[in-house]
């Protein structure tokens, strides 16, 4: 018996990564996964072929989940597929996060907040509306980020972004309130995003510390992040172990905001 057996989970940007590990984390305790992606490429489905190796039910689901449309259509297919949806993970990101205060022009600011931001709101609102249809209520995890902690030079704007997500838990966890479902954050911090070696593995290789002396001197578990690091918290979240958590951010970063630096 899994902790998620026969659940729904919709995971947006799992195709590697971070993602990627929270799919395969969620299948292998028996929830039926779905892996958004802007690309539908052979990575997106492979990772969709080793969660149901698991014997689950897993879908790939192709969109752009940076506006309403692309939300609704994403959650659309999903549901088509699945039959409603119990989780919503709210994962996805663009690669260049960072962009100095000068270079950071008006079409950058709106692909942070769409993407990162309004996305997620709007994701979580349509997953919502389908969890009270169904009346057994539900889960809505999003990915925030230590830089919504602590300020770093060239990343304003997705901390900005990722701050908001912090507040807006909170909001969804009042606005929610007697629907049963739980709205969280988790915040990681530096973690590896490359794919692992193993198909049926959720972890590259870790950073090396040793290579990284700055990282080293900042982070006190004295080693670097991992996908499942972030995959089982969100396990936690989204099963009966973390029922009673609704509004909060948990940081997932080897105590990194502890040291009140990045």
């Amino acid at each position: 018996m899994g902790l998620l057996d026969g659940k729904r989970a919709l995971i947006t940007g799992a195709r590697k990564g971070i993602g990627r590990g929270i799919a395969l984390t969620l299948a292998r305790e028996g929830a039926h996964v779905g892996i958004n992606d802007i690309l539908d490429d052979e990575v997106t489905k492979a990772s969709a072929a080793v969660c149901a190796k698991h014997g689950v039910k897993a879908t790939t689901h192709k969109g752009d989940v940076s506006t309403v449309a692309g939300v609704n259509a994403v959650i659309d297919s999903f549901e088509k597929a699945h039959g409603g949806i119990d989780i919503i993970v709210n994962n996805a990101i663009f690669p260049d996060q960072s962009r100095s205060l000068f270079e950071t022009d008006e079409a950058y600011w709106d692909r942070m907040m769409n993407l990162s931001l309004k996305g997620y709101f709007f994701a979580s609102q349509r997953a919502a509306k389908s969890m009270i249809t169904q009346g057994t209520g539900g889960s809505i995890v999003c990915l925030s980020s230590v830089h919504s902690y602590v300020a770093m030079k060239d990343w304003t704007a997705y901390g900005i972004a990722k701050m908001g997500l912090r507040r807006m838990v909170k909001g969804l966890a009042v606005d929610l309130a007697g629907t049963g479902i739980n709205a969280n954050c988790i915040a990681p911090g530096a973690i590896v995003n490359t794919l692992p070696a193993k198909d049926d593995a959720i972890d590259g290789e870790p950073y090396n510390l040793d290579e990284r002396p700055q990282m080293k001197a900042r982070v006190p578990s004295q080693r670097g992040g991992l996908p499942s690091d972030i995959a089982n918290a969100v396990l936690y979240l989204t099963s009966p172990l973390g029922s009673y958590v609704n509004g909060e951010t948990i940081l997932v970063d080897g105590g990194m905001i502890a040291t009140s630096t990045l």
